[in-house]
Formats: structure tokens, C-alpha cells, sequence
């Protein structure tokens, strides 16, 4: 694999996942890092071999940036996750000790957000549907409450003046 196409699919796997910074450090850094051992004497394909599968790479970079890594977990080369107890990267690794992971877990639940009513989400359409559904009842019943009144009061009340219609036509 060359280094376009390393980080090619790098770029491919983190976009829609991490912010375009970040996608653009990662590819900064990579690009960097390969030019830097390609100076050191080492071919391309050598440096891309060393770093390993790109989409692992960015599965990683995910992970730090959602926070979504706990600290029993290794991807593996074949980008399958796996559990492990007492993983030997859990303390050094990029992502912070167990105790940063703690602090920023209990800040976070602290800090409240407030609720931003999104109304492309799915909970509006679903809303929307539900208001639409509730306006078709309100309106047939009033409908059907028009048609019980008509019948109920309407129609005896024109038999009433038609009867007095009637009895002041004949009376002439």
C-alpha cells in the first residue's frame, strides 16, 4: 500500500465520523510521520507496513474523539474490538488514565445541557404525525356534533314552520 493510499483510507473511514479538523490533523500527522521515516532511510511501503491498517488507525482516533473507549478494550488488526481484563495499555494510553476517565465522566454528568427541541429529528415527524391524527378527530367530531344537532333540533324546528306555513296559507 502506497501512502495516497493509506491515507486515502484514513481520510475515508474518519469522515462522518470526526470533525473535518480532525480528519485534516490525522492526515497532517500521518503524512508527516511517513515523510519523516521515508527520510530515515526506510521505503514507503515499509513505514505504511510498520503503522499498520489504516481503518484501525481511525477506529482509534473515533474512539478518543467520542469517548466511546473503555479501558478493557483493544482493537485488534482485523478491526474487531476485543475485551481484555487488565489491559497493559489502560493506564499510558492515549486516552487518559482510569482516574481522568472518572473525573470527566462526574463533570459531565454535573454539567446540565438544556434541551434543544430538533425538529428534523425522528421524535418530531413522529409529533407532527400525531398532531395531525389528533386535528382529523377534532374535526369529524365536530362534524358528527353539527350532523346530531342538525337532526336532533334542526329537522323538527322545519316541520314546526312548515306546519305554521302551511296553516297560514290555508287560513287566507
Amino acid at each position: 500500500m502506497t501512502k495516497q493510499e493509506f491515507l486515502d483510507e484514513l481520510r475515508q473511514v474518519l469522515s462522518g465520523e470526526v470533525s473535518s479538523e480532525c480528519i485534516m490533523d490525522s492526515y497532517r500527522y500521518y503524512s508527516t510521520y511517513i515523510e519523516e521515516k521515508m527520510r530515515g532511510g526506510k521505503s514507503e511501503e515499509q513505514v505504511v507496513e510498520e503503522l499498520g491498517r489504516p481503518s484501525l488507525i481511525a477506529r482509534s482516533i473515533i474512539a478518543a474523539h467520542s469517548g466511546e473507549r473503555e479501558v478493557d478494550e483493544i482493537y485488534t488488526e482485523d478491526g474487531k474490538t476485543r475485551r481484555v481484563k487488565n489491559n497493559p495499555f489502560a493506564q499510558s494510553s492515549v486516552f487518559g488514565s482510569k482516574e481522568d476517565k472518572e473525573q470527566k465522566q462526574a463533570q459531565s454528568k454535573r454539567e446540565k445541557k438544556p434541551f434543544v427541541f430538533d425538529f428534523t429529528a425522528w421524535y418530531a415527524k413522529v409529533l407532527y404525525v400525531l398532531i395531525f391524527i389528533l386535528l382529523i378527530l377534532i374535526v369529524v367530531g365536530l362534524i358528527r356534533i353539527g350532523i346530531l344537532v342538525l337532526i336532533r333540533f334542526g329537522i323538527p324546528i322545519l316541520l314546526v314552520l312548515g306546519v305554521i306555513y302551511l296553516i297560514m296559507y290555508f287560513m287566507k
